[in-house]
């Protein structure tokens, strides 16, 4: 029960369900979500150790902010170790990971042409998945997805343009060109690319 508290928390905080700075109380969340206090209150301290909420004294749960500062050293832990991974990727990928990449590039332009934007995002997401998945190291793809649900908050916070997700998608076409080819170089610069473009067009927002 504490992970289903655990993981249904952190879906709403990282989907914007609860909104960052909002406060809330344990009775509250265990009303919400028809679970025990006991689940509701362990699930919370896992939570403030990943640093999605503060527990404080006599006020309450607060849903904590990202800072600018937050938001760069994600993005620069993301260029640290993500063009590698995608490095990786392009020289172990299997037919299935490409026919999946492919797929989802696919449905990532039907969502685009049909204003989906919450599809899209789900569908990036995936993308990303994917590519850790091709990647076949099993430390890497837990880091990674620890980076990936973080910035979905990101995503959910700015206010994207379509040309925003056409670029995006652009990018990840790149990436899974270079990685289809097995062309590990091109996949580390790809991904650098991408998440060059992506700080810039964030941090464009934020000023």
């Amino acid at each position: 029960m504490t992970h289903r508290a655990y993981a249904e928390i952190k879906q709403r905080i990282l989907t914007l369900g609860f909104r960052p700075g909002q406060f809330l109380n344990e009775s509250t969340i265990c009303q919400l979500l028809d679970i025990g206090r006991t689940p509701v209150h362990e699930a919370l301290h896992m939570l403030k150790l990943e640093g999605l909420v503060e527990i404080i004294p006599r006020k309450g749960i607060m849903i904590r902010p990202d800072s600018l500062n937050d938001v760069i050293a994600l993005l620069e832990a993301r260029m640290i170790i993500e063009p590698s991974c995608m490095g990786l990727a392009a020289e172990r990928a299997q037919a299935h990971h490409l026919a999946q990449l492919d797929d989802l590039l696919r449905q990532s332009r039907l969502a685009i042409e049909s204003g989906d934007f919450p599809h899209f995002m789900s569908l990036d997401t995936q993308f990303h998945d994917e590519l850790v998945n091709a990647a076949g190291n099993s430390m890497l793809a837990d880091v990674m997805r620890l980076l990936h649900q973080r910035a979905s908050r990101i995503w959910h916070l700015k206010v994207w343009s379509v040309d925003d997700l056409k670029l995006t998608r652009q990018e990840h076409e790149a990436i899974f060109e270079a990685v289809k080819r097995g062309d590990r170089e091109a996949a580390i610069s790809t991904a650098q690319i991408h998440l060059t473009s992506l700080k810039r067009r964030i941090l464009r927002g934020a000023s």
